[in-house]
């Protein structure tokens, strides 16, 4: 069978338009994230489906309700005591999500975020050590906007943008919990 060639053009022409499928690069696993989130030897997870009330109650801190209709939350412990909380989230990139883990303290602010699993072709800049020492210490209550609060990383803007909106999210989240709405 033999293809017209104006039609081998046209189709070259369509295949060049679509979006090229970047592949995934994988930094952490969960397990291998939460080892390096907590030196402590018991981490339990609880899946914490938030009722109406919690739904409506993060809406109040972020302006929008929970994007997902369950979480897991990774609670570490020192004998009775909870020192940390870590979620595992993803937020959309510019045509991917991105998944990423947040590592949280006791009152709600956040120790640590890393990028577990990068799927754009261009943007992962947000990587980088000097773009997320600028989240530890802040919590909801902090805007965290791209280009005002947080710096956006050239080249990145976007993921910048999905970065700190999950953030912000995953303290919230945190804060709703805890209330026990």
């Amino acid at each position: 069978m033999t293809v017209h060639p104006k039609l081998k053009i046209i189709l070259s022409v369509l295949l060049a338009l679509l979006p090229a499928r970047a592949a995934a690069y994988v930094y952490f696993t969960e397990d291998t994230l939460m080892q390096s989130f907590f030196s402590v030897d018991v981490v339990s997870e609880v899946v914490w489906a938030p009722s109406t009330a919690a739904r409506d109650s993060f809406k109040a801190k972020v302006g929008y309700y929970p994007p997902v209709k369950s979480y897991t939350w990774h609670v570490a412990r020192e004998g009775d005591a909870v020192t940390g909380y870590a979620l595992v989230d993803e937020q959309l990139g510019q045509h991917e999500p991105i998944t990423f883990g947040v590592m949280l303290r006791p009152d709600t602010s956040i120790e640590r975020i890393e990028v577990m699993v990068y799927r754009e072709q261009y943007g992962d800049g947000v990587r980088a050590e000097g773009f997320l020492a600028q989240f530890p210490g802040l919590d909801f209550k902090n805007p965290m906007r791209a280009g005002k609060e947080i710096r956006i990383v050239s080249g990145a803007t976007i993921s910048t943008r999905s970065l700190a909106t999950g953030a912000r999210r995953a303290s919230a989240l945190l804060a709703t919990w805890l209330e026990g709405v």
